[in-house]
């Protein structure tokens, strides 16, 4: 989630999500079936009371708390169904294969092995004569059009086959990929009971998850508790407390970058003849020699000429889902004890305490079965094996403070003061074993035991403790509850910067007047105008200035080899800077029918902490220290609106407009670019990069040639683009965000809602495109050109493709490329200009209806309330013409785009709720 942008040069950060009052790592520790209300705090000026942490502004997370009198049970009931929604569009013309029609090779069984003269397994006799593809290993689809004609498939040449002997269609198959993956299915259950008397009120949720995921063999399991409670003590003490515990297990590969057995390979590296079908029955299939049959075989020709009967790069993918252990666990413990004493009137004094704890584990097996099943050292080498990884945060807060609120006549006071001591620590062991090793494994198979391993197992360690310690103070003066003035200021120490230079103060001070006080209007409900200043500071991470000495992971005639730390950091390194303005103003008419808010804001950063490049003879590579600044600024608008308002139908909505931009003011030295935060794809044809005087977050790579009119440059001898490097393709960020609630209500019992929302610019790359260009995966591949000839067939006999532009000395180019030539060019020469797109889209996020049980019908049973609702999530989504793949930009798996990642997805639920 992004507020207002970005500004920090370094760091691309959520905002703080505050729980109940206790600061979270993952927002997901709490079901929100059990939240009362999300506030957002926007900007720095949340930072008097939450701290520098607050930089990118505040989430805050409320329970749900015991309402009324006497003992009240709730109980919820959802399922949700989730599939696959948004795949790239593929062709359905070409099959496997690197040549057309030169794929096809008949087996004859007479003639023995093409290059040896070998004489055939016997196995093969009852697929005599028939064809099959030559480079059986090929997981592209440059090969022969599917034209329905009977071939050998890979199913069709093992014994234990149900298939074996036969011949398949060489057909396509346009929902393989579709087909592949399961209809999600998600049970969620949850009882709430609550109590409340004169002194006290309690509350305490159980909420468990049971999840099958759409990839094969994944599964989440999770179970939640939150309570709260709050006792009066006596009539100046109140003591209250909550609680919130989760435990989470999900098993399954859900790996998104590139080569990943699922995505990794559909995008990138498949077949659009393969049957899906046939894929999932056919799971465990071995060949002859008892390895896993694969799509991807070498198939007769080369397996016999190998020696081998493996795969040649891939998997079949549910084998591998099956076979492949991955499980995650995770764990939190959230609780805080808040104790208020009422001194006088007025004046409370307030102590509490929280911790939060997170336990993170996680551990694979790659079993005998995948390691032996391998290609034998050719190209996909993998080895059996197994790894742990186990972390643990935790962060305590101690705060104590004096609170003061009075009236004065006119004048109102609000104030506060106090102290907060944070302790954050982070410990994490790990022992793991390279599973694509040609040396390491296992000696016994399937005995994942460190002891069994044929290569010792280096385990590592990292731990640190990091204190940040406050001190800060509040003030509101109001006048006539129409004039407000506000003051904040905080100091903290950090341990992570210098001893003599760890303290950092930030104020902010902001005022608001209420206007509507002075005006007495019927068709002004409210209005206000406010303006506001504020600072924030930012240290670094705990171990960022204190250099560390790690240790190699083999010793050296029986002595432990230390690695020298590369670098320096400045002794004078102060925390970065952000100050920020903002102004607007809020209104409501109409008795509150219609209302509309209005925020300008503006933030500049400054002593960003970089690490600079330094020359190696200085004995450091790079050296930490303040250069650096970048300036955001923008409007944000909201409108709220209920058109109708009459005793059968109500109807609300809310619509909200942000713009913001960044712009990198100074870089260190006499940089003009430095890297960003979000780094590469896996293929480095683009990275996160800020230039001078640019947006913040530009993608950089390299770019197709053009001339001073635009026209792109072509090397005339191949009708391939020539290209520049080191070009800037825009920033990541989006010009502007929206969204629009609509939420109806027709007799007090059936309610509609529906929520959309939008972007507007910003730039994403596509792996997976190029990939897909490149493997003859995708629809540009094929189908009909310009002049209606066939794109695969030779430019000689009207196929091809049409490139127009200017050859190298500047004449006019128009003709007719190779297909193959021109879709591979993009990856021998890492040209990321066709896979940019703009990140534009409008999405129906959300559609929901509830029925709520009139009251008559329960009033003689022990039911207070009861309702049903169905609920479809992702329902449509349009994006920019160039996106001619549909990619949600709103789910990218990395700020710069996305990596052949899973796919977006559509789900449809409902629910039950009653209340006892």
């Amino acid at each position: 989630i992004r507020i207002r942008g970005a500004v920090s040069m370094t760091s691309d950060a959520d905002p703080l999500y505050i729980i109940d009052g206790i600061p979270v790592i993952d927002p997901n520790v709490v079901d929100m079936e059990n939240v009362e209300s999300v506030s957002v705090l926007k900007g720095p000026n949340a930072t008097a009371l939450y701290g520098q942490r607050a930089e990118y502004g505040v989430i805050l997370i409320t329970t749900k708390k015991a309402k009324g009198k006497g003992i009240s049970v709730e109980l919820n009931s959802n399922t949700t169904f989730e599939k696959v929604a948004y795949l790239p569009n593929y062709q359905n013309e070409y099959g496997a294969g690197y040549s057309a029609d030169g794929e096809w090779e008949i087996l004859d069984m007479a003639a023995g092995h093409p290059w040896t003269g070998a004489p055939w397994p016997a196995e093969f006799a009852p697929l005599d004569g028939q064809k099959f593809i030559h480079n059986g290993y090929a997981d592209e689809s440059w090969g022969p059009k599917l034209d329905d004609s009977q071939y050998i498939a890979w199913y069709n040449f093992w014994p234990d086959s149900p298939y074996y002997g036969e011949t398949s269609s060489w057909s396509a198959q346009p929902d393989n990929i579709k087909d592949f993956y399961d209809t999600g299915v998600t049970l969620k259950n949850s009882v709430a009971v609550s109590g409340s008397g004169a002194d006290y009120n309690a509350r305490i949720a159980y909420t468990n998850i049971d999840q099958k995921g759409l990839l094969p063999y994944s599964t989440l399991k999770k179970n939640m508790v939150n309570g709260s409670v709050s006792y009066n003590a006596s009539k100046r003490l109140t003591v209250s407390g909550n609680f919130t515990f989760s435990d989470q297990v999900v098993n399954g590969d859900f790996d998104d970058s590139y080569s990943n057995q699922t995505t990794g390979s559909f995008n990138s590296w498949f077949a659009r003849n393969l049957e899906m079908d046939k894929m999932r029955e056919l799971q465990d299939l071995e060949t002859t020699n008892g390895y896993h049959a694969s799509w991807n075989y070498w198939n007769p020709t080369y397996g016999e000429y190998f020696g081998t009967d493996n795969g040649a790069f891939w998997y079949n993918p549910y084998f591998w889902l099956k076979h492949y252990v991955d499980e995650t666990k995770n764990n939190y413990v959230l609780g805080k004890v808040d104790m208020d004493y009422k001194i006088i009137d007025g004046l409370t004094a307030n102590f509490n305490v929280t911790t939060n704890v997170r336990n993170w584990s996680n551990h694979y097996e790659k079993p005998e079965i995948i390691a032996k099943s391998a290609d034998p050292g050719l190209y996909n080498v993998h080895s059996s094996g197994f790894g742990n990884d186990q972390r643990t945060w935790v962060e305590n807060n101690l705060n104590a403070s004096l609170r003061y609120n009075n009236t004065f006549g006119d004048l109102s006071v609000r104030a506060m003061a106090g102290g907060n001591i944070r302790t954050n620590s982070y410990d994490r062991f790990e022992a793991t074993m390279p599973t694509d090793s040609k040396t390491q494994g296992l000696v016994i198979p399937d005995v994942f035991t460190y002891s069994n391993a044929k290569l010792p197992v280096t385990a590592s360690t990292t731990v640190w403790n990091k204190e940040v310690r406050s001190v800060y103070a509040s003030a509101s003066l109001g006048y006539k509850s129409m004039l407000y003035l506000d003051v904040t200021g905080r100091q903290d120490w950090s341990s992570a910067l210098p001893a003599d230079n760890n303290g950092y103060f930030y104020p902010s001070v902001g005022g608001s007047f209420i206007f509507s006080e002075l005006i007495d209007a019927g068709v002004l409900s409210f209005g206000k105008i406010r303006a506001g200043w504020a600072q924030v500071g930012n240290d670094v991470g705990a171990l960022r200035i204190n250099p560390t000495y790690p240790l190699s992971d083999s010793p050296y005639l029986g002595l432990p080899q230390m690695y020298t730390n590369t670098q320096g950091v400045d002794p004078n390194i102060a925390p970065s800077l952000n100050t920020s303005i903002e102004a607007g103003f809020d209104v409501n008419f109409l008795e509150d029918r219609i209302g509309a808010s209005f925020t300008y804001f503006s933030e500049t950063r400054t002593n960003e902490i970089i690490a600079v490049d330094m020359s190696t003879a200085t004995g450091f590579t790079d050296y930490l220290t303040n250069a650096g600044s970048a300036r955001r600024s923008g409007i944000e608008i909201t409108i709220n609106a209920t058109p109708v308002r009459s005793k059968s139908v109500k109807w609300d909505l809310y619509l909200n407009y942000g713009s913001s931009s960044t712009e990198i003011l100074e870089l260190p030295g006499d940089l003009e670019s430095m890297a960003g935060p979000g780094g590469s794809d896996d293929w480095n044809f683009v990275a996160v990069t800020h230039e001078l005087d640019n947006q913040w977050g530009q993608l950089r790579g390299r770019d197709i040639a053009t001339d001073d009119n635009g026209n792109r440059i072509i090397n005339a001898a191949t009708g391939t683009y020539t290209y520049e490097t080191g070009q800037y393709m825009g920033s990541i960020l989006p010009d502007f965000t929206g969204g629009l609630l609509n939420n109806f209500l027709f007799f007090d019992l059936i309610s509609v809602s529906a929520s959309i929302d939008w972007q507007k610019g910003g730039n994403f790359f596509s792996l997976s495109e190029m990939w897909g260009w490149y493997s003859g995966l995708l629809e540009e591949t094929a189908g009909l050109n310009d002049r209606g000839g066939e794109v695969r067939a030779d430019p000689a006999d009207n196929g091809g493709i049409h490139v127009v532009g200017v050859d190298t000395d500047g004449n006019p180019y128009d003709d007719y490329v190779d297909s193959y030539d021109y879709f591979t060019q993009h990856n021998s020469n890492t040209l990321a200009t066709e896979f940019i797109h703009d990140a534009s889209y409008i999405k129906l996020r959300e559609l929901g209806i509830s029925f709520i049980v009139p009251q008559s019908v329960i009033q003689n049973t022990f039911i207070k309330q009861a309702s049903i609702g169905f609920i479809g999530r992702n329902l449509w989504l349009h994006t920019s013409k160039d996106n001619v793949h549909g990619w949600d930009p709103s789910e990218m798996m990395a700020s710069w785009g996305e990596n052949a990642q899973l796919p977006g997805t559509r789900s449809y639920g409902f629910n039950v709720k009653l209340t006892f």
